[in-house]
């Protein structure tokens, strides 16, 4: 069993380390790694808040026409197709759009997660 700090600052380490991956290590594996790190970083994170969610019965009223899962991996879509943009552009007027694109996912993501009613987790309660 992990030691609870360590434990919910995984998904943040996982989006953290696959950024950094994709930003200064310029190999195409490199990149491919830093990707599956953040889609693993991003679904645990998702999994937890979505389980700790005080306000359940707005949860899937909040996401309109979108489906559930697409709705909350928005936020990490444009952060991490801003940072393969900036990465993978070789033309220097694309990096405005691409440090757009990372702001706008940083902003809704830290909206989102201030707007949530979590509840604390409980240390008897099985972990996700």
């Amino acid at each position: 069993m992990l030691p609870n700090r360590v434990y919910e600052v995984l998904p943040y380490v996982y989006i953290g380390t696959g950024a950094v991956a994709m930003s200064l290590l310029g190999h195409l594996v490199a990149v491919v790694s830093g990707l599956i790190l953040i889609v693993a970083g991003a679904l645990v994170w998702i999994l937890r808040s979505d389980h700790r969610r005080g306000d359940l019965k707005h949860s899937t009223s909040r996401s309109g026409s979108l489906p559930f899962w697409l709705y909350e991996l928005q936020p990490f879509v444009y952060a991490t197709g801003g940072l393969l943009l900036w990465q993978l552009s070789s033309n220097k007027y694309l990096y405005p759009s691409a440090l757009v694109l990372i702001v706008v996912g940083l902003q809704i993501w830290l909206m989102r997660n201030s707007q949530r009613k979590h509840q604390a987790p409980d240390k008897n309660r099985a972990s996700i």
